[in-house]
This record gives structure tokens, C-alpha cells and sequence, in this order.
């Protein structure tokens, strides 16, 4: 079932993959999806976000079918530049100075090739909406800024999660940040260091009291970044660190970020010191049901073309969650990348051709 041009999809993948597109300077990627594309009947719209924009692929169809919507994001993690992909029998990697940038142009080379696939044997078909999204990587910034108001379809695939085609993902955490800013007092490091407060010393006692890493099978805490100090003959005044929670549980990461603001007052009222905290919410998990419309079509799909569907959870957030949000019933797959965001990461070939197979068969099911 669907005989997929292998070599023109690696083609199309491996050229991708030499386009430097991180995130926020994506223009390029975007004109070679445009150019791919032209021919085939589909309109491309492109829509401004920040500083770059979103692109809306549409193939008009049966109306009769119900409309469909296809997910993947433009913009790579560093380093992206000068990608050298190198392609085996088996796989495609990057000769190992660079990510190869699989996530998520695997997924953008599979909706490529099954427009093709379509227009060249006129395989019957209700809309088909391909949504690319840019900034995914830096807090899904792009998909934030799209308004879906202008999609037809109900019901969406991403294909943004990684490991062989076959992974479904049911759900996804809930995410936010939090930002500890600390304020001691200045002092002459040297001459009178006890007339200060060091705000460093204090931001580090909080840190070393607050939940660190897996919490538990649903939530995990982690600080990422730390800043503080103007020179080393000061005794600090201000520091701050930036951290984030997730957790499947909306309760549970409520009650992370509780007990992270408890901690953070306590330990700056020890130390005479004063602390804020800001809160941001990243974006809002997700959980469907394996016997949910949704999942029931995405393993249909996988089955009919001979892939046995997988279902997991996952500990990371994608465009699915604002979709999902947004009132739009979305589903995350696998497109095949493996290792990802490392100069090791790769992708089989066989995936790629099994993703476009898994595409087809959703567009022949709707």
C-alpha cells in the first residue's frame, strides 16, 4: 500500500537537512517548503510571528471528506550550520560536527513527499491543512502566535516526537517557569564583608533546598540558568536563577511551584534578605484516552500500512499542546528521529519511508 519514491523523499530530507534554520531565522527553509510545493495544487500562507512566520500549506479536496491538519516545525537546535548529511543503505546521520536536524524536518520531507504522491496519482482526498510552525524550539513561540482561527480541520497529527514510527503520544505535561530573584545587601568585599548580604550565597542555599530533578512519575523540577554579582571585591546584591516544573498533573504542579515560593521565602527571611518570584505558564498538557477518536485514527492509520502502533507518555511539550489548547483534537507521532538535539542524532530510512506511508494513510482514511 502506497509505493513511496524512496529516492526523491531521502533527496528531499538531505537538502532540507543542509538548510541552516534555527530558530527566529528560518526564511530559507520556508522558501524551499514554498518551492517543493508550488506545483502540486497547494496554497502557501505565510504568517507573521515575531520575527519570522508560520507557513499554512492547503490542498483543497472532497468536501464531502472531512478536513485533516498536519503538524511539524522549520526551526532546528544549534548547531545547525553547515550540516553534512551522510547516507548509508540503512540511515542518514550527520558526519558528527553538527545536529542533522531530523526534528522535525523528517516530518516536513514526509508531508512533502505525500503531496506528491497525491498530485501524481491523483489519490482521492478531503482538505489537507499542513501547518509549519517556526520558534518551536525556544518554547513553542511559534504555534503561541498562530492564529488557528483560520484552520478547517478538527482534528490534527504532529509529527514531532522522536523513536521509530509508531509512537503515539497520549499525553504531555503541563510546564511553567519561575524566576528567583534574590536582593542582599552590597558591601566592600574585602574591607567590611560583614556589613553585606550576599545575595548568591542565599540564591544557593534556596537551590540546594528545593526539589531537584524526577520528583515523580508524573512531575519533575529543574534550574537551568544563574546569574548574580557585579565583581568579585562586592559581596553580591542581586542574584537570580530561572527555573522550570512540569508535571501530567495540573495539581501536582501547582504544588511544586508552592512549595518552591515556601522555600524561597523562608531561606531569604533566614538570611535578612529579600527574594521575588515570577511565574510564567509555558503551555498546558494534554491526555487522550487510547480509545479516543483521535488515537483510534492514528493507530488505524499505522496498522493498515503494517506498522504496530505504540502508545507513551511523554515528559515533553510540542505544538500539540497549544493545538490542543486551542480547541483543535491533536495527536503527537513519532517521525523517526533518534538522538535528538546532539551531534549523534540520526534517523532510519525506513522511518521516513514508513511516515509517509502513515501520512497517506490518514489522508485516505478522513
Amino acid at each position: 500500500m502506497f509505493d513511496i519514491n524512496k529516492k526523491r523523499l531521502i533527496k528531499t530530507f538531505t537538502d532540507m537537512t543542509k538548510i541552516s534554520s534555527p530558530s527566529w531565522r528560518e526564511e530559507k527553509m520556508r522558501d524551499y517548503i514554498v518551492g517543493a510545493v508550488k506545483k502540486l495544487g497547494v496554497r502557501a500562507r505565510s504568517f507573521p510571528c515575531g520575527g519570522s512566520y508560520n507557513l499554512l500549506l492547503t490542498r483543497p479536496g472532497d468536501p464531502k471528506r472531512k478536513p485533516v491538519l498536519f503538524s511539524a516545525h522549520m526551526d532546528t537546535v544549534t548547531p545547525c550550520d553547515n550540516v553534512k548529511p551522510v547516507v548509508t543503505a540503512t540511515k542518514i546521520t550527520s558526519d558528527g560536527t553538527t545536529v542533522l536536524g531530523s526534528d522535525d524536518k523528517a516530518a516536513i520531507a514526509m508531508f512533502i513527499e505525500s503531496l506528491r504522491y497525491i498530485s501524481e496519482t491523483r489519490m482521492p482526498h478531503g482538505t489537507i491543512e499542513i501547518l509549519i510552525s517556526c520558534a518551536e524550539e525556544v518554547g513553542l513561540r511559534g504555534m503561541k502566535g498562530f492564529d488557528t482561527s483560520v484552520l478547517k480541520s478538527k482534528q490534527a497529527f504532529v509529527f514531532d516526537s522522536d523513536g521509530p514510527i509508531g509512537t503515539i503520544v497520549l499525553q504531555a505535561p503541563y510546564h511553567s517557569t519561575m524566576t528567583i530573584t534574590v536582593r542582599g545587601r552590597a558591601a566592600h568585599a574585602g574591607m567590611e564583608p560583614e556589613k553585606g548580604i550576599n545575595a548568591i550565597n542565599v540564591l544557593a542555599d534556596i537551590i540546594t533546598r528545593l526539589p531537584s530533578g524526577r520528583v515523580d512519575h508524573e512531575t519533575t523540577v529543574n534550574v537551568g540558568t544563574i546569574a548574580g554579582g557585579r565583581a568579585t571585591n562586592i559581596v553580591a546584591e542581586k542574584s537570580e536563577c530561572v527555573l522550570e516544573a512540569r508535571s501530567l498533573n495540573p495539581k501536582k504542579l501547582k504544588e511544586q511551584e508552592a512549595i518552591i515560593r515556601t522555600i524561597a521565602k523562608e531561606v531569604t527571611a533566614e538570611y535578612g534578605a529579600r527574594c521575588s518570584i515570577s511565574r510564567t505558564m509555558e503551555y498546558s498538557g494534554f491526555s487522550i484516552g487510547p480509545r479516543d477518536r483521535i488515537a483510534v485514527l492514528a493507530a488505524r492509520a499505522m496498522e493498515r500500512v503494517g506498522i504496530r502502533p505504540q502508545f507513551e507518555v511523554s515528559g515533553g511539550g510540542s505544538d500539540t499542546n497549544i493545538l490542543n489548547r486551542a480547541g483543535i483534537s491533536a495527536i503527537n507521532l513519532s517521525a523517526g528521529m533518534q538522538k535528538v538535539h546532539t551531534t549523534d542524532e540520526y534517523i532510519m530510512i525506513r522511518d521516513l519511508v514508513n511516515g509517509t506511508k502513515v501520512v497517506l494513510s490518514i489522508v485516505d482514511m478522513m
